[in-house]
Parts: C-alpha cells; structure tokens; sequence
C-alpha cells in the first residue's frame, strides 16, 4: 500500500468528529492496550519496538490523547467525547520492560501503567509461567510424555514448536491448584532438564531503583499480585493475602502506586466474584482483565472491576484500526 493511501486511511480511522459522534451516540468507546516483553531471545512473542514508537507517532500527529488508567477510571463521568482517548498498560516487571519498552512509551507521554508481579522484584522468584517458559526454552528433548504428568489431550507432546508447547502445558497448569500448580512446574523442569541449572538470563526482573527513576518520569506502578496466579485456583484466604501483601509491597518501595487492579493471566476462567468483592475491599476503584474489549462508558459504570484490554498488535495499520471509530462502531454490533 503506497504510503499516501495509508495516510489517508489513518485519517479516516481516526477522524475526530467520527470519533465524537460514536462516542455521542453510543457510550465513550476507549482503546486500553496491553503489553508484555518487548521482541527479544526469551523466545515469546514480543512488542516490535519500532512498530511502537512509529505507532505513537502516529496517534500524537492526529490529536489522539495518551491518558493513565487511573485518570481513566477516576474521570471516566467527565470523560471528553471530542477526545480519542488511548490508554497503554504494561504486566509483569522484567527488566527488558523497564529498559527499552516503558521508556519509548514515555518519550510520548504515553501515561503508562506498569503492573509488577512482586515476588519478582522483590524476592526473585520467576512466576510459574515464566518457570514453564524457561523449561521449555532450554530443554534439548524432542517431545513429552504429557500424559504421564497428567495433561489431558495428546499423550505425546511434540516439543518442535516450543512456543505452542509452552502455551499449551501453561493452560494446563494454570487450572491448577496452587500447590498442584507447583508440583507440575517441578515435575515438568525434573522431566525435561533434570538437575541442571536452567537458563534464566532473559526473563531478569526490574528493579525498585529502576522503577522509581521511571515513576519520576511519568509511569505508574500497579499490583499484579504476588505469584502471578489466577484468583479462581486460590482460596479467598489466598486471594486476599496475594492482594494485601503485594499491595503493601508496591507502596513500600512506590510512591502513589496504581488505583487500579490487574488480575494474572486476566481470562474470564481465571478470576471470579469472590476476587472482585477483595479487590473492592482492599480499596482499589477498578479491575482489568485480559479479554478483549473496549472501555465502554456505561459499562464501567455497572461494573469498574472486569474492564478489557486490547494487546497491542503486531502491525501499525492493525493498531490504528483498534482506535478507530470504525472498530469500536463494529464492536457494539
């Protein structure tokens, strides 16, 4: 596509006065995007960090508005609907994060959230995710006897296909008990590497120091709990404790951390009411999930604690379309 054809398209997606008259009409529609690890050898998929910058970009030279997820929720009854609203939130904590994806987002004011795991940063300690992650990365062998470690569906796991193999023992395991959780995450790491020392050097965590010289330039720090696992497998013991102490964490070592809350992994399977009536009672204003969605208005309204986010896409005109008045009119339908 020439690139004037693109230029005239993006002026059309994101045309002001198409955007009021959706929001007029229908609600305030608003593009929360997520994002993970920045492209790099850890072997997930990655933000293309050009792509993100050439993004931003884009949405600054059309009048579109970076807002923080705080000001989102807390404004959301003075919200402008003359506005293109776009909000970037960030999860997890690790290190590739807060070197070179945060700061592109804060050299265009982007207003980001960062929603640390803090066992992390502050203990060390991969989550389980990233422990399965890491296994399947170093291992040498071919294929898995999944059956014999109690994963449902194909006995024999081809290993070929890492990235579908790590999603695919990661579903299983997060259905887990917490306990169960770990005792698999064990037995996979015992199957596949046996006793050697597995290879955690691109899944580093952040640090404090790190985070607050990035606070001081405009990011906020929110709980995304302590272990990273999903609410729906813990007891409300559990959950509470996962909220309170990675709460009390965050602002021992942040000042004026995030309002709102980021459930781990965030699909509608990993969380339920007994969590949202605890995030309410630990004093947070709303919740997001990780299914896909817009910020509608209205239905924050009826319910601030299971918002959706869209993961930022891999392409600039994808990504464009997202916060369009198009998309959003096509998401109502």
């Amino acid at each position: 596509m020439k690139s004037w054809t693109k230029s005239l398209i993006h002026s059309l997606f994101l045309s002001k006065g198409l955007n009021w008259l959706l929001n007029k009409a229908l609600s305030q529609h608003i593009c929360i995007f997520t994002l993970h690890r920045p492209v790099g050898p850890h072997g997930l998929n990655g933000v293309d960090l050009t792509m993100l910058e050439g993004f931003l970009r884009l949405l600054r030279r059309h009048g579109c508005e970076f807002i923080s997820v705080d000001d989102l929720f807390a404004k959301r009854h003075h919200l402008n609907p003359a506005k293109n609203y776009v909000c970037f939130t960030v999860d997890d904590g690790y290190q590739d994060q807060s070197e070179s994806l945060i700061p592109i987002l804060l050299k265009y004011d982007a207003r980001p959230t960062l929603f640390i795991i803090t066992d992390l940063i502050d203990k060390q300690t991969l989550p389980w995710d990233a422990q399965i992650a890491t296994t399947i990365r170093a291992t040498d062998h071919s294929e898995l006897d999944a059956g014999a470690l109690g994963v449902p569906g194909e006995r024999i796991l081809s290993l070929k296909d890492k990235r579908h193999a790590r999603r695919y023992l990661s579903l299983h395991a997060k259905r887990l008990e917490r306990n169960a959780r770990q005792a698999f995450t064990d037995r996979l790491k015992h199957t596949l590497c046996g006793e050697a020392d597995i290879d955690t050097r691109h899944f580093e965590p952040t640090s404090w120091q790190r985070l607050n010289e990035l606070h001081k330039e405009g990011l906020t720090v929110g709980t995304h709990t302590c272990s990273h696992s999903p609410l729906s497998t813990l007891s409300k013991d559990d959950i509470r404790q996962e909220l309170s102490d990675s709460l009390a964490v965050v602002k021992k070592n942040i000042p004026s951390p995030s309002k709102i809350f980021c459930y781990p992994v965030g699909m509608k399977e990993d969380f339920d009411e007994r969590a949202a009536d605890i995030i309410k009672n630990q004093g947070f204003i709303g919740a997001l999930i990780s299914e896909p969605g817009y910020f509608v208005s209205d239905a924050v309204e009826k319910n601030p604690f299971a918002v959706p986010r869209l993961s930022l896409p891999a392409t600039t005109n994808t990504a464009v379309r997202y916060t369009s008045w198009m998309e959003k009119l096509r998401a109502v339908q």
